[in-house]
């Protein structure tokens, strides 16, 4: 009985640690998914593009899952931003891949509703939910936001899969999305997967 209760114990053990890895798993939701290729890109991937995204995992002729790995994403967005902007500066096709997606988010259910908050707050507390904003399109990436005056931040992000011109073109995004003009965006520095960067704009 008593090498029941261990190996019960031990089961127990296993199963906690598959939760607790499940739990860590990083995903990107569906609504995100639906906004970057069913809107945005939905018409400017080339044939080939959709053949790579099926064969790294993402399927768009099939119902949508309700979230999808990192891994999966990050591989899609690789993929798309080598087809659409092959010429363009390795910096500048990431930032306009970051604005692609949020110009696909927003014309989504959730990211219209969204898009209505942003411009009744302004730019710069729109910025200050940037946590929630982007925690709304997957369960990994963080923000934290430094105010250094009414029209101007440093914006810190955990994560931004080694391409952070992507984050600066998400933030030039939302910020105009938001009533920002004259928006320029700056990397201060990389902090291990994270980066930090200055934010400003014109009201």
């Amino acid at each position: 009985m008593g090498a029941w209760i261990m190996q019960g114990l031990e089961e127990s053990r296993g199963l906690g640690a598959e939760r607790s890895s499940a739990q860590q798993r990083r995903l990107v939701f569906e609504h995100t998914i639906e906004g970057l290729f069913r809107i945005s890109l939905r018409h400017r991937l080339s044939a080939l593009a959709w053949q790579s995204l099926r064969e790294a995992g993402l399927d768009l002729s099939r119902p949508l899952a309700p979230a999808y790995p990192y891994e999966t994403w990050k591989r899609a967005l690789e993929i798309s931003v080598a087809d659409l902007y092959p010429f363009l500066p390795r910096e500048e096709a990431w930032r306009r891949m970051g604005r692609d997606v949020v110009d696909g988010m927003m014309r989504t259910v959730l990211g219209r509703a969204m898009v209505g908050v942003s411009r009744l707050l302004g730019p710069l507390r729109s910025l200050r939910r940037l946590n929630n904003t982007l925690r709304s399109a997957d369960n990994y990436v963080e923000s934290r936001l430094t105010e250094l005056s009414p029209t101007s931040c440093e914006v810190w992000i955990n994560e931004v899969m080694e391409q952070p011109s992507y984050y600066q073109g998400v933030l030039e995004a939302c910020l105009t999305l938001a009533g920002g003009r004259e928006i320029r965006t700056r990397l201060l520095s990389r902090d291990g997967r994270g980066a930090r960067f200055h934010v400003e704009w014109e009201e």
